[in-house]
């Protein structure tokens, strides 16, 4: 017999059971539909410049207003889904991203291709606090982790495969093949529909147990010191994850003297580590414990990220990255879920602040690192990456123990 869990509101039997539910695997395909525009943009961007001439800036100014979009607005948009269900928001989130980078392609005015990506940051920002809640809401206490490995999958997935769909779709068709984004979104959207009612109820019925639980004690308030202290390490991490992903092909045509292939292979490598290290994660999280789990990637980063800094070969940069892909990817699950158990009567704007950091707020630092890179080397750029991580395990033993949800 069905029963609602005391302490996380998900549906479970008497017995927990490991087998990850359906909608685990609903929402990593969502996140990946979401995140496939935001991801492409920047694949976009010299097309856009080759068609419309637009400068350097004017093009990286369009990749700020999506991101900065998004920071800002996720936090309300998962405000508004805690106080009302409204799964329909994952539909909107996914149709909205999709039209803004259609949209993009058909534009050549450089303030209407601002508008469009405008679009494409609301429905990243629809999408990511109601999907994540629900991610973990619809999971028991003992897969937790997992079924948040398996919906930040699809966000790697989507960063990874949108630059590539978008370049096959513009050589194949011109600027005007951005229009074939809208398809996957229109058969996700179609494949979300029959759910939705469920959907809304199991956030009800999680709703209703916060209710109960918070009558008689059993539910604590709101930490909201210990969710700041996660999301300042979301925060440095943030950082380290858009820094690595911007310079990784420069560090190899720069610094290993090797071809733009080269460099581009190793950041693809690195994506494909974090895909596998962000699953294995999850599952590792649900055995251990969240809070050791995160511990021992943050400790364990720093000297591999100075390590790489000084290193002057291929080779061992092969190396170090793979071991920092999968320091830097492992713990985002624990760090999720663990920002969220912090806040359960608040748990989708919570998940806005968690993905607002973590997709945004490293694309405003890029630039910085990317001057020290200019006037200093490429070797001092890597130190100041790897200069953020001593302040990630700085924050890291400043999160307290969760109260409620999965182990600690």
């Amino acid at each position: 017999m069905k029963a609602v869990d005391r302490k996380t509101g998900s549906k479970e039997d008497s017995k927990p059971k490991a087998k990850v539910s359906k909608y685990s695997y609903l929402m990593m395909l969502g996140h990946a539909m979401a995140d496939v525009p935001q991801g492409s943009l920047s694949a976009v961007l010299p097309f856009l410049i080759a068609e419309h001439h637009y400068s350097y800036a004017a093009a990286a100014g369009l990749v700020l207003v999506s991101n900065l979009l998004s920071a800002v607005t996720q936090p309300i948009f998962g405000w508004l889904g805690d106080r009302d269900e409204r799964p329909w928001f994952i539909i909107a989130g996914m149709m909205l991203a999709a039209a803004g980078i259609t949209l993009v392609g058909f534009f050549d005015n450089y303030v209407a291709c601002c508008v469009a990506v405008v679009t494409i940051g609301i429905g990243v920002s629809l999408f990511h606090p109601e999907g994540s809640k629900l991610a973990n809401i619809a999971s028991s206490d003992t897969n937790k982790g997992t079924a948040m490995g398996i919906f930040a999958v699809g966000g790697n997935v989507g960063f990874t495969g949108g630059p590539i769909l978008a370049t096959v779709a513009i050589l194949a068709f011109g600027l005007k093949g951005t229009a074939v984004f809208m398809v996957p979104a229109i058969v996700a959207s179609a494949l979300f529909v029959p759910h939705l009612g469920d959907l809304k109820r199991i956030g009800r019925e999680y709703k209703t147990q916060l209710r109960e639980d918070t009558k008689s004690g059993e539910m604590p308030p709101d930490n909201v010191k210990g969710f700041a202290a996660v999301a300042i390490v979301v925060f440095f991490r943030s950082v380290i994850m858009i820094s690595l992903n911007t310079f990784i092909p420069l560090y190899w045509i720069g610094v290993f003297m090797s071809s733009m292939a080269a460099g581009n292979i190793q950041l693809s490598i690195f994506a494909a580590v974090g895909i596998v290290a962000t699953l294995v994660g999850g599952r590792l999280a649900d055995v251990i414990g969240f809070r050791l789990l995160f511990r021992i990637c943050t400790i364990a980063l720093p000297p591999f990220l100075f390590l790489f800094a000084f290193c002057r070969t291929p080779a061992s940069g092969t190396v170090l990255i793979l071991i920092v892909s999968v320091l830097v990817f492992m713990c985002h699950s624990a760090f999720t879920i663990t920002g969220q158990s912090f806040m359960p009567n608040h748990m989708g704007m919570a998940s806005g602040v968690l993905f607002g950091l973590t997709v945004s707020i490293g694309g405003f630092f890029a630039p910085l690192i990317g001057r020290i890179g200019d006037v200093y080397g490429l070797e001092q750029a890597m130190l100041a990456v790897a200069c953020f991580s001593i302040g990630s395990l700085v924050a890291v033993f400043f999160i307290p123990k969760p109260q409620i949800g999965p182990k600690g």
